[in-house]
């Protein structure tokens, strides 16, 4: 009985000893075979959190000491000579493009740049025609190293991210398509026209190039069109988004604009909207204070044939699609899902459908 014991007690000991040789042996074979010499056991070092950009801090810092501490909070930090941190000053150079597609975007959206590449942003998407296309970004506020570096890589890779250095926030709207005025001004001011439209639409740019702008036709000037709101204020409670106070927009009433998800002009008016634009108060709602850079500048807005411009989400019909410039509401995963049966429409197909 005793002996029995006692070879129970040597088998629990000895088992998590052999164990623990077995370790030792293979640590030194795999250290013998790779010629380095690590510990048995490697301590885990706690993954650091994401670095903050230092472009972040100076862009916050600059910002907060360049205006007057009586700026209201709702009103973009403006005028101001922004910075161009990404930019592609050398696109529209080879060549004058009949349109530049300029798109609003978050810097972190890579999915909705990507998608928009592949679907209506492709500038080589209607033959014969040469387009340009843009995504205009600022500095997000929670930006760190990573996502900066991303953009950069990104910007590098396909050439078309244009970034300045303001605060990419909802109520810096204006100051994001302001920058698309500027850069068209400088860089592109040969562009025939200028198509300004959200990361979040579905475009047709056939219909865009050969329904209504025309190639075939003198380049208009002085020319803008979308979905035009008129007889509208300001909204003066703070419940609302797009809460416009007084002391930011003292009128009751806006000038006729272009609704902000897309609107097209012709490319002279770049120049001559960021130049207004220096010396009248900018506001939060940036397709607004468009339509107040035209009333300035004394230019009229152009009414487009009935609904083509559609702010509206709408469920997807190849044959209404095709008769459509805007439709509202698209994510990147479903741009990507209905561009190949739109790009295999048949017009005669949905005529017929028309006339039944």
């Amino acid at each position: 009985m005793k002996a029995t014991r006692l070879k129970q007690l040597l088998s629990i000991l000895w088992t998590p000893l052999l164990f623990m040789f077995g370790i030792f042996t293979l640590s030194l074979f795999m250290n013998s075979n790779t010629g380095v010499r690590r510990p048995l056991f490697q301590p885990i070092t706690p993954k650091a959190a994401p670095s903050a950009s230092p472009i972040l801090e100076y862009v916050t810092r600059s910002t907060n000491q360049m205006m007057p501490t009586t700026r209201h909070p709702l009103i973009p930090p403006y005028p101001y000579e922004y910075r161009f941190i990404l930019n592609e000053p050398d696109k529209c150079r080879r060549e004058a493009p009949f349109l530049v597609i300029m798109i609003i975007v978050d810097s972190k959206d890579s999915a909705a740049r990507h998608s928009i590449r592949s679907t209506w942003g492709n500038e080589s998407s209607i033959p014969g025609v040469s387009m340009a296309r843009i995504f205009l970004t600022g500095i997000s506020p929670k930006l760190t190293n990573e996502i900066q570096t991303m953009l950069q890589e990104e910007s590098v890779t396909f050439k078309d991210i244009i970034q300045q250095d303001f605060l990419d926030t909802y109520n810096n709207l204006t100051l994001k398509t302001i920058m698309g005025m500027e850069w068209v001004a400088k860089y592109c001011p040969q562009a025939s026209y200028v198509m300004k439209i959200d990361s979040d639409m579905f475009l047709n740019v056939d219909f865009l190039v050969h329904k209504l702008l025309r190639p075939e036709l003198p380049v208009r000037s002085n020319y803008m069109s979308g979905y035009i709101v008129s007889n509208t204020g300001p909204l003066r409670s703070k419940a609302y988004k797009w809460y416009v106070p007084k002391e930011v927009y003292p009128k009751d009433k806006y000038p006729p604009y272009c609704a902000g998800p897309g609107y097209v002009f012709s490319g002279d008016l770049a120049k001559k909207i960021y130049d207004v634009a220096q010396t009248i108060q900018l506001i939060n709602m940036e397709d607004s204070f468009i339509g107040i850079c035209m009333d300035e500048l004394k230019i009229s807005l152009t009414e487009p044939p009935p609904s083509v411009f559609n702010g509206h989400k709408i469920e997807y019909n190849r044959c209404w699609f095709s008769s459509l410039i805007t439709v509202h509401h698209y994510s990147p995963q479903q741009l990507l899902e209905i561009w190949p049966d739109f790009q295999s429409r048949n017009d005669s197909e949905c005529i017929a459908k028309k006339g039944r």
